[in-house]
């Protein structure tokens, strides 16, 4: 029996909360999304540092800091000279830790070439191009000579937090804030493969690692009784920094950060070849702690050809996206006709190159911190008691909203206890297009979404399932529609079972998202489930989906741009309800299954323009797909899988879409948030922002 699919999970980062701005809600949403940290020994982390201290360098350190007065040896023992434990200071918090940065300062120095400093600078804001206004209460620092007065999140190697008590709310507030310092700095910086932070409250002192693998801390050591240990730490990473790529502090060696005007771009090395940025495409996927990372950007190569070159983590046990489209392509050469073949790779996206990333000829993978009877994974708290000190918004000029999202629901599957290994991969592709979210013409938008149909046609028939289509991976390139993203993409047969898949919901098949067969006979209740497998009806219901949010995420121009009265609240209302973003909505169930009411929706929500030219494709493609489930199923557990049924429902669907296309005209779309917030919405109306620019954003492909 093949084993089931991988289940997905929601990203709560991906959620509009996240995006408002509003501190509070991104650090719930960053703290939904890990879930849980992985606490392991003190010595276990300090060893991914780097070299600490040999025992004859140890006690040459204790000696000088002894002569220097950062430590006192006298009959009560070895102590901090003027460093006493914080809880019984009458000092305030500032002050109480201020002589922290003397002994930091002294142990760096015992190490020559030390390329980091410390700075205690809690009411001090570092620059941030996310418009981030968290201000750690310390952090080391990169010694580099700069122009610029201020310190930026980029300068950044090892943020800290402070608390004089040692309290569960201490404990708690430290812990969101380092974990908000450190997903800042791995989402903001591209240079980053991960980041140290170390907290310590009174008397207790952790140190934590973030890299896209998992989220690490130690057990707290004894700041005043484990002075060895202490030592060892800040030279591990005094020692780390000596470096001018401070690579083992987490930076890239391979990538240049440039200024460019205003603005910042990259310079990444790809086997022999340096491709320079030239914009953003696609960055949110670094917004996960945990996970791919996924950055993608427009570039340029040294003949000034534009490419665009993704950069992210598969799990070690994946093969590459190139790898993949390989082996696609390859299937496809088995199993197609020649204009088959050459009509699939027109709509497929073009692979120039990949490549795994490496670091002094060594392939960048994620560490493997600690033996499995060394390590114990403690679960986040996902109602925790935020700090309540207030703080500005993160990004821009966004009020605190002072409301908690529902962020919370259900949550399909349990990550597994295995840590996975992670490999640092680039991907080079051939062209720059538009993605389909952001083409504002819907006839453009529609043949689009007919490409990519016509390009899991063949995807399918080659044997292989997509498995995570969405508006943002469907790409318009001098008139084509291609499909792309196909790090998730399996054979049908496969046998291969690897990590959580995360990501939007919005275009998620209803048996995927259930992740149970729902369409089988009713007399087959009693009978035991297989293993739940997506199959290619879970793609075209994709597409569904698809074609169903451009229609409900938008109105056409001519309609937002007239006088009259136009219900834009009530058919917004109704998109969050067929798209709430999380899992376990029955609303999302309720809108697919029952197209007779569909039908009434489109007619009393849709503007006229838009209401002409989905009616009643999107409740026929709903109940054509229903109809196919129920072939599909009708001898469960044994599905029906095969040739006939598959080019019935691509030709069904692509059919819809076709004739959604005639009908468009030249029809411009307009996202609705953007006519409400010209209407100047009230507060809670709106829940999902629009695309930075109105006009066309290019993709890859």
């Amino acid at each position: 029996m093949l084993p089931p699919d991988t289940v997905p999970v929601a990203r709560h980062t991906s959620h509009a909360d996240y995006r408002t701005g509003d501190l509070k809600l991104g650090r719930i949403a960053v703290l939904a999304d890990l879930r849980r940290y992985l606490q392991v020994p003190f010595d276990c982390l300090v060893k991914c540092v780097g070299a600490g201290p040999s025992q004859p360098n140890l006690q040459r350190i204790r000696n000088n800091l002894t002569k220097c007065k950062i430590l006192t040896d006298d009959e009560s023992g070895l102590r901090w000279t003027d460093f006493t434990p914080p809880a019984i200071s009458k000092e305030s918090e500032e002050n109480a830790f201020k002589p922290l940065g003397r002994i930091i300062a002294e142990i760096l120095a015992e190490v020559p070439d030390h390329g980091v400093s410390f700075l205690a600078n809690p009411n001090g804001t570092p620059l941030s191009e996310r418009n981030n206004t968290s201000r750690p209460d310390g952090y080391l620092v990169l010694s580099n000579e700069k122009p610029e007065p201020k310190i930026h999140w980029f300068d950044i190697a090892v943020p800290f937090e402070f608390k004089k008590g040692r309290n569960i709310e201490s404990l708690r507030d430290d812990e969101e804030k380092i974990i908000w310092s450190l997903h800042n700095i791995m989402r903001e910086d591209p240079l980053r493969r991960f980041a140290f932070g170390i907290t310590i409250e009174d008397t207790q002192l952790r140190l934590w690692l973030s890299n896209r693998a998992l989220l690490a801390v130690t057990e707290p050591i004894n700041f005043f009784e484990n002075i060895d240990g202490v030592i060892t730490l800040f030279y591990a990473l005094g020692f780390a920094s000596k470096s001018s790529a401070v690579k083992e502090l987490g930076w890239d060696p391979t990538v240049e950060r440039i200024r460019d005007g205003e603005v910042f771009q990259y310079k990444f090395t790809i086997g022999d070849e340096v491709f320079t940025t030239t914009r953003e495409l696609a960055t949110y996927g670094a917004d996960s702690m945990v996970g791919r990372g996924t950055r993608v950007y427009e570039a340029t190569d040294a003949e000034g050809k534009k490419v665009a070159v993704k950069d992210s983590w598969r799990e070690a046990g994946r093969q590459s996206e190139g790898e993949i489209l390989k082996n696609i392509l390859a299937s496809c050469e088995k199993k197609l006709q020649p204009d088959e073949l050459a009509n699939a790779k027109r709509h497929f996206v073009g692979v120039r190159l990949w490549q795994d990333v490496a670091i002094d000829d060594t392939r960048d993978e994620t560490p493997m911190v600690a033996e499995e009877h060394n390590r114990t994974w403690v679960s986040i708290d996902l109602n925790p008691t935020l700090s309540t000190k207030r703080h500005l918004s993160s990004k821009g000029d966004v009020p605190d909203s002072g409301q908690l999202s529902a962020l919370f629901s259900t949550q399909l599957g349990i990550i597994a206890h295995k840590i996975p290994r992670r490999v640092h991969t680039r991907t080079v592709f051939h062209d720059v297009g538009v993605a389909l979210k952001d083409i504002t013409s819907l006839a453009n938008n529609l043949t689009c979404l007919s490409g990519a149909l016509m390009a899991l046609y063949y995807l399918h028939k080659a044997g292989w399932v997509h498995r995570d289509f969405s508006v943002g991976n469907a790409i318009w390139v001098e008139g084509v529609g291609k499909l792309g993203d196909f790090e998730y993409a399996k054979e049908i047969d496969s046998d291969s079972s690897n990590d959580v898949r995360t990501g939007t919901m919005h275009f998620m098949a209803v048996e995927v998202e259930s992740q149970n067969y729902l369409f089988f006979p009713r007399h087959a209740h009693h009978r035991q489930q297989p293993s739940f497998r997506m199959n290619f009806l879970h793609d075209i219901e994709s597409i569904w989906w698809a074609f169903t949010w451009i229609l409900f995420y938008h109105t056409d121009t001519k309609t937002a741009n007239a006088d009259h009265s136009f219900e834009a609240h009530a058919q917004l209302k109704e998109y969050h309800s067929a798209f709430p973003g999380t899992v376990g909505q029955t609303s999302r169930l309720h809108f697919f299954l029952h197209t007779g009411q569909l039908q009434t929706k489109l007619e009393n929500l849709l503007s006229k323009t838009c209401f002409n030219v989905c009616s009643p494709i999107i409740p026929d493609f709903a109940h054509a797909l229903q109809d196919g489930y129920e072939k599909a199923e009708a001898k469960f557990p044994t599905l029906t899988l095969d040739d006939a049924l598959l080019n019935d429902m691509h030709t069904k669907a692509a059919t819809y879409l076709n004739d959604a296309q005639r009908r468009a005209g030249g029809i411009e779309l307009c996202p609705l948030s953007n006519l409400l917030k010209q209407k100047r919405p009230r507060p809670g109306d709106e829940t999902s922002l629009p695309p930075t620019n109105q006009g066309k954003k290019a993709r890859y492909a």
